[in-house]
Order: structure tokens, then C-alpha cells, then sequence
């Protein structure tokens, strides 16, 4: 997929994914990026558990990108919940009234908060707190360690060091990919089985892990109450997402149907696939955020 076919705007050169995914240290970097997922799990365990829901995540981020591209004298740019909605519509898997107690969630855990606009005291306009702020950095920092490892010459330093600059134009620039995200999501189905499921990627990325260490051996030290008491979800839910993986023959269940015995190739190549298209699409961000992209049409 071409960016370029997403929007109208100019878009500067950036990494295919299929460029990524033939690199020799891809596997190398493919890793990094599921330690380092697993990694900001551990260090905020409420946010990374609440935002184990592809909506919520949805939410997170847009309010963030909406933000970043707030100017104050252009209305249509206002980080509203009329704006929010608008935007998320796009990837068809949040309601109005979904969206709304979830922005109160976050409201209520210091992530959000909602100020009157000077201009107009009836807007409310959704702001990312310093909280927010910080998880955000460390997101990034994850999301391109892998970049840095493929692509160490410049590399991508100005995420990994939690610049707060770049934080604002790399959010602000992402901002006018929502239609690319959206379809590389679509343009990925088998990873779409586990996002779609509460902590069904955190699942997905650490079943990966496990088949990684020593030859997949990893596997048989975790059950589905391993996996549940993880990522706070019942072992029940678990059960029933990989028994309809099991049925899509992406995994196959240790008798007793108590854990994952094998990762099929199929799902590690989709995973594979998932992570180059990732990789891509955040180093087209990075580029367009050193490059000072303003969102004006060509």
C-alpha cells in the first residue's frame, strides 16, 4: 500500500515494508519490538491493561493527534468530542456513546482533561494531561526501537529520547494518515483476529515471544491462566480467542486444550507482515515530522 494513495498530500521518501521485511536484522528488530511492548505493559500495568481494547487505544491516540494539530484560530482543527468521533468513524469500531464513557475513563485517571476554548466557551476541548504525555513517549520509544535497529544510520534518536518536539509534530503528522492506519488494518486480518479482542495483541505478542525462546519450548510454560492473569482477562476469554485460532488453524492447542502447543507459520509470517507494515508506516511519520509536514494539500 502507498500512502500516497491515502491522502493529497506531498509525502517525502519512506521505507516500504517490504524493504523492512528483507532486511537482515529484521528478525532482530521484530523481537525488540515485542520486548519492548511487553516492557511498557510492565511499567504501567492500569493504562497498558485499559488500553487492551483496540477502541480505547483508538481513543488514546486520537486525542493525542487531534491535539497536537490544535490551532487555536482555525475551528475545524479544535480537539473536540464532535472532532473525535468524526475522526474515529473512520475505522468503524467505536459509538458515540462508546467513545464518551471512555473519554470520561480517562478524564477520571488524570490521562484527559476537557477546558472551555477561548474563543467559544461552549467548546470543550480534549486535552492531553502530562500523564498522558509521558506513556505516550514511551509508546513511541517502542514503536521505534525496531526502526533503530534496521535503520541505525541516522537513526530515529529523537523518539528514543523521549523529544518532546518531536512527540508534537509526530502526532500532529499522523494525524493525517487515520485513513492509512485504518486500512493497514484492514490489509492485516489475521493479527485483526487478536486485535479485535480485549488483550488479544498482548496475548498474540507475547505467544510470539514464548516460540522464539529456545525453539518454541517457551510455549509449554504458559497456560491460559498464565496468559489471563498477564494481561487481566478471564481464562475463559483466552480459551475461547485461541480455540477460534485454533479453528482458522493459525495455533494449535496442548492436549487438554489448556495452552498453545505451536504457532502455525502462517500467523508468524501475518505477524511479520503486520510488524514490516508498522515499521513503514512509522517511519513515513518520522519523515514527514522532520520534515515539518503542516497537513496542506498539494
Amino acid at each position: 500500500m502507498s500512502a500516497v494513495d491515502q491522502t493529497q498530500f506531498e509525502i517525502p521518501p519512506f521505507h516500504p515494508a517490504s524493504a523492512i521485511f528483507a532486511q537482515p536484522r529484521f528478525a532482530e528488530a521484530r523481537m525488540a519490538w515485542v520486548r519492548a511492548m511487553l516492557q511498557l505493559y510492565d511499567d504501567d500495568p492500569f493504562l497498558s491493561r485499559f488500553l487492551n481494547d483496540l477502541g480505547r487505544a483508538l481513543v488514546f491516540f486520537n486525542i493525542l493527534c487531534l491535539y497536537a494539530g490544535y490551532e487555536e484560530q482555525d475551528r475545524a482543527t479544535w480537539p473536540t468530542m464532535r472532532l473525535l468521533n468524526q475522526t474515529l468513524a473512520k475505522f468503524g469500531l467505536a459509538s458515540a456513546r462508546r467513545v464518551d464513557e471512555i473519554v470520561a475513563r480517562f478524564k477520571d485517571t488524570g490521562y484527559v482533561e476537557a477546558h472551555a476554548a477561548r474563543l467559544d466557551r461552549r467548546a470543550r476541548i480534549l486535552t492531553p494531561t502530562a500523564k498522558m504525555l509521558v506513556h505516550d513517549h514511551r509508546w513511541l520509544a517502542a514503536y521505534y526501537t525496531p526502526l533503530d535497529i534496521v535503520f541505525p544510520d541516522p537513526g530515529y534518536a529523537q523518539a528514543m529520547r523521549h523529544d518532546p518536539a518531536f512527540q508534537k509534530a509526530q502526532r500532529k503528522a499522523a494525524r493525517h494518515l487515520s485513513g492509512y492506519a485504518a486500512k493497514l488494518m484492514g490489509d492485516n486480518p489475521t493479527v485483526m483476529h487478536f486485535m479485535a479482542r480485549e488483550a488479544g495483541m498482548m496475548v498474540l505478542i507475547k505467544l510470539v515471544e514464548l516460540d522464539q525462546t529456545h525453539d518454541g519450548r517457551g510455549l509449554a510454560r504458559f497456560s491460559f491462566a498464565d496468559l489471563a492473569r498477564s494481561f487481566g482477562i478471564s481464562r475463559t476469554h483466552v480459551r475461547t480467542m485461541l480455540q477460534e485460532a485454533e479453528g482458522m488453524g493459525l495455533v494449535k492447542l496442548s492436549k487438554g486444550r489448556a495452552g498453545v502447543e505451536a504457532l502455525a507459520p502462517s500467523l508468524i509470517e501475518a505477524f511479520d507482515r503486520f510488524v514490516a507494515d508498522c515499521m513503514s508506516g512509522n517511519d513515513l511519520i518520522f519523515r514527514m515530522a522532520m520534515a515539518g509536514f503542516d497537513g496542506r494539500a498539494t
